[in-house]
């Protein structure tokens, strides 16, 4: 790692949660990751990609006419029409979550499903089953359950704040990945309808605790919703790095720079 690209390092690393009250932590690619390995493979625009439309179109799709062309067609026309547009919203500081049931339905408009008398039955097994999947799929990252358990034995709570379409696998997620039970509060974005790095969902975090923020740790992988969502509000950030890549973002840097969350540890 470049350490030119890098904040100082804390003088101290016990003084990363010194006075902490409540430590949040991001889900994917922070505390868990999905092994991509175990999904079917699928093929877009000559490139073949790992991913759950296969499974779900053997069981929920191929059952209703539709080929596994027309479904791939068909949900990453979503995908890119949904990002199109929370890029816009970023762009103008907002950052509305897009439930994972609106993106289906989405994606039955494209099939011409709609018109279906159960489509909203569709929509929700497309969601458990995709969902589903990749709870099959998860793992927890190495230092994960020591990063929580060392927090809390420094006196903070520790909350779980992540970007999640489907607020109601949070439960099979945590308990798949043995996580649960170092979690004190859950705040999923699909829950409160708002994204990582909208101010809201931080001070969700922090309210069952009448915490402030700058009494507050947020643990995340991503530049722009973690260390810099948290930042600007006054929370210490621990920014994991994996790439060495510089921070993109001219405001509001991480407190701390670290490439794993195993190399996290040994400052907690």
């Amino acid at each position: 790692m470049d350490a030119s690209f890098d904040p100082p390092y804390l003088a101290a690393p016990m003084a990363l949660c010194d006075g902490v009250e409540v430590a949040c932590f991001d889900l994917f690619d922070t505390l868990i990751r999905i092994d991509l390995r175990r999904l079917p493979a699928v093929h877009w625009q000559g490139n073949e990609v790992r991913s759950t439309i296969p499974i779900l179109h053997e069981r929920l799709f191929k059952p209703r006419g539709v080929s596994l062309e027309r479904l791939v067609e068909a949900i990453r026309g979503m995908w890119t029409e949904v990002r199109s547009e929370l890029d816009r919203l970023d762009e103008a500081g907002e950052w509305p979550e897009v439930p994972a049931l609106e993106k289906y339905r989405r994606v039955a408009s494209r099939l011409g499903l709609e018109q279906e008398d159960a489509v909203e039955t569709l929509v929700r097994e497309v969601a458990e089953l995709h969902h589903g999947t990749l709870i099959s799929c998860a793992e927890p990252v190495e230092g994960a359950a020591e990063a929580l358990a060392r927090a809390r034995a420094a006196g903070a709570r520790t909350v779980l704040v992540s970007n999640w379409d489907h607020a109601s696998a949070g439960p099979a997620m945590l308990e798949r990945t043995r996580l649960a039970d170092g979690l004190d509060h859950v705040v999923i974005s699909e829950a409160v309808g708002i994204r990582k790095p909208d101010p809201r969902i931080f001070e969700a975090a922090l309210v069952p605790f009448g915490a402030e923020p700058a009494n507050a740790l947020h643990v995340g992988d991503l530049a722009k919703s973690d260390a810099w969502g948290a930042g600007r509000l006054g929370f210490r950030t621990v920014w994991i790095n994996r790439d060495a890549k510089p921070y993109p973002e001219a405001e509001h840097p991480p407190t701390v720079t670290v490439g794993s969350m195993a190399e996290l540890v040994e400052q907690l």
